[in-house]
């Protein structure tokens, strides 16, 4: 299910919020992480969990497990798009992702690495686990991402970080978003003539 086009953000943080077909305008079907075994292979492409890890992570049944994904990534959305738009983040938003960073960390399933700050799930078969994992790879990105370079994509709402030389990427992916602009565009012109 997954592939390179979903993984456009720069940074996992970033393609956690973008883990959804739209963010303009949603259809019926908008997401993309509907089970536990989509969030343990989301976790494996994007290099945040070995093989047997993200096998361990998509045995998650906790009823629980997916609405807290859920939270844990619009609240993701909310604060990494205000930045982008140069607002504050919503403190309530920044809240819930200390509050589930300290959760794991206070209950021994959540370490840290000893020279970085890099988080390591300690339980990969536990939802708390990863939902605190999540909450750490967050805040690791508000902490050290150029606010300067985050952008959200015009066309589709995708976040991302610009990391081209002169800081002038408009889109999320030229591929996509570009590509179909562009031609609404060229419709927009004939269309006059």
């Amino acid at each position: 299910m997954w592939t390179p086009g979903h993984f456009i953000g720069g940074h996992p943080a970033l393609d956690l919020t973008n883990a959804v077909f739209t963010r303009d305008m949603p259809n019926d079907d908008n997401e993309l992480l509907k089970s536990s075994r989509d969030v343990g292979n989301w976790l494996h492409f994007v290099g945040l969990a070995t093989q047997a890890q993200a096998t361990a992570i998509c045995g998650i049944a906790a009823p629980a497990f997916m609405e807290s994904v859920w939270e844990l990534r619009e609240a993701s959305f909310s604060i990494f798009d205000a930045l982008a738009a140069g607002k504050p983040p919503v403190p309530e938003a920044l809240g819930l992702l200390f509050k589930q960073a300290a959760k794991g960390l206070s209950t021994g399933r959540l370490k840290l690495e000893e020279t970085k700050a890099a988080p390591r799930i300690e339980h990969v078969a536990n939802a708390e686990a990863v939902i605190a994992f999540l909450a750490t790879v967050a805040i690791e990105a508000y902490f050290v991402l150029p606010r300067e370079r985050l952008h959200a994509c015009p066309r589709c709402g995708w976040l991302f970080l610009d990391t081209s030389r002169g800081g002038k990427r408009r889109w999320c992916s030229m591929q996509t978003c570009g590509n179909r602009e562009k031609v609404a565009r060229h419709k927009q012109q004939a269309d006059r003539k």
